[in-house]
């Protein structure tokens, strides 16, 4: 199904064009009066201002409500996907996606774009920057409750539109490293992902609970590849990151990087954080790491708000998932864990309407606790 124009609005009166339709907005006001006397000029003359004073207000009225109209009229015919840094799986995810929507919607142009991730991503959806943007989980959660980070800044117009890849937490240190435990990085040099992504919200948060915070340790706010590149020059004592497994950087430090895995196994972080599961990195995954590995997984999420047209989310949401030979290849992880019978399992914030509709025609279940609420 081909898609035309799409509307949003109203936009803010300061961004809107100053429409105004002089065909359907004329206003005319036909005054007539008689005068008997001379001593009625002084009346007449105050009537005539009252006049004037209701003919502008009456322009003024009329304008008001066309530039309204071509707010309304506003089209939406681009926008952006705000993914994560080029490194990973998100980034040529959102990438393909663009192009299989630009492929096959009329009248819409998709971009995606590099970013620092989760908590940037929130911000730029929270301001209006871009139109799509994916999240770890529990960030865009707290942002939606107003908690953590977001306190005091609530973003109630978020919405769900479906989960993606898995991040797994995992955390290194070189082989011949004494750190056996989160505990023991007291004072040591750490990498804890970019300053604002979902990485390095998980990082704080497992340090925390750890009973450490920046002032604990030497915190480096450096990606995931330079964290990598770091820790094999001896400039880092370790890192944590959230990650797909098998990443290429994570796969470059581990063929060519003796390194051992720091679990965070217990039950109390699990309760005090409930969007966080519990799973088990195999052993063997990474060479040299022949033991298993519990660590707390998070799902990564693409959402939008609910300000964007129904039927533009509708159309692309299923424009996406009948065309997933397009997208669904370009990353290991993406291939593994992005799947539409799992596209609702682990939202935690209510679906947009336009995707819920296209889940429902496709008879897709929505848990309750995304169900959409607009």
């Amino acid at each position: 199904m081909s898609i035309k124009t799409f509307f949003i609005g109203p936009l803010s009166f300061e961004n809107r064009k100053k429409t105004f339709d002089k065909t359907n907005s004329h206003t005319a006001i036909i005054f007539s009066e008689n005068v008997f006397s001379v001593n009625a000029a002084k009346q007449k003359r105050e009537k005539a201002m009252k006049k004037r004073t209701i003919l502008a207000v009456l322009l003024i009225t009329a304008l008001a409500a066309g530039v309204w109209a071509g707010g309304q009229q506003e089209q939406l015919n681009a926008f952006s996907i705000a993914t994560a840094g080029t490194a990973g799986a998100l980034y040529p995810m959102g990438v393909a996606m663009a192009e299989v929507l630009n492929a096959n919607l009329d009248g819409v142009t998709v971009s995606a774009e590099s970013s620092g991730a989760s908590l940037e991503n929130v911000r730029n959806l929270m301001q209006g920057n871009v139109e799509w943007g994916i999240s770890q989980n529990e960030v865009a959660y707290h942002a939606y409750i107003g908690k953590g980070a977001y306190e005091g800044k609530q973003f109630k117009d978020i919405r769900s539109l479906f989960g993606t890849v898995v991040g797994w937490v995992q955390i290194f240190v070189p082989a011949d490293s004494d750190l056996n435990s989160v505990a023991d990085f007291a004072g040591k040099r750490i990498g804890v992902g970019q300053a604002g992504s979902g990485g390095e919200a998980a990082a704080k948060r497992i340090l925390a609970y750890y009973g450490l915070d920046y002032n604990s340790i030497t915190p480096e706010f450096i990606s995931d590849s330079e964290m990598v590149s770091a820790l094999k020059d001896g400039i880092l004592d370790g890192f944590i990151c959230t990650h797909p497994l098998k990443s290429a950087a994570l796969l470059d430090l581990t063929s060519t990087f003796d390194i051992k895995m720091i679990p965070v196994a217990d039950d109390g972080f699990f309760k005090e954080h409930p969007y966080y599961t519990r799973q088990t990195i195999p052993e063997g995954t990474y060479k040299g790491v022949d033991y298993k590995v519990t660590t707390p997984t998070t799902r990564v999420v693409m959402y939008t708000t609910k300000n964007m047209p129904e039927e533009l989310v509708y159309q692309a949401i299923k424009t996406i998932w009948e065309n997933t030979d397009g997208w669904i290849n370009v990353h290991a992880a993406v291939t593994r864990y992005t799947q539409f019978n799992d596209a609702c399992s682990s939202l935690a914030i209510p679906l947009h309407k336009g995707a819920a509709k296209y889940y429902e025609e496709a008879g897709l279940a929505i848990p309750a606790k995304c169900a959409p609420v607009d």
